[in-house]
């Protein structure tokens, strides 16, 4: 039987493909000790194997769970594209300026300061 996660693998998945968007697949695959395709078949949605659940897990300990991984307003805008990308293309550019600029009024809310890669983005 396999131990259990220390996080969800919802949340496994999430750190992977974050930390994929800040750098690459090729590199994240490297630190876990993957090919690239098995990574990006996670990132998807595919259930790994034991031993590959087992990597991804020494990655997340080691890697993944650690909260000082800086954003930048480029990782932060393809992830923001990946998600705006089934709209149609006129619409994309309007959507991304309300998401920019929803996000930034909820921090402001929060009473929480403004990220830096929040403050680049145009919106």
């Amino acid at each position: 039987m396999d131990e259990p996660l220390p996080t969800s693998i919802d949340r496994l998945r999430e750190s992977v493909a974050i930390r994929v968007h800040a750098t690459s697949l090729r590199a994240v695959a490297r630190q876990v000790g993957m090919s690239p395709s098995g990574l990006e078949k996670f990132i998807a949605g595919g259930m790994p194997y034991s031993n590959t659940r087992r990597k991804l897990v020494e990655w997340w300990y080691r890697e993944g769970a650690q909260p000082n991984l800086e954003l930048s307003a480029d990782s932060v805008a393809v992830a923001l594209g990946t998600l705006v990308r089934d709209l149609p293309p006129d619409r994309r550019e309007r959507t991304l300026r309300v998401l920019v600029g929803t996000l930034r009024e909820l921090y402001e809310a929060h009473g929480t300061p403004v990220p830096g890669w929040l403050g680049e983005m145009p919106g």
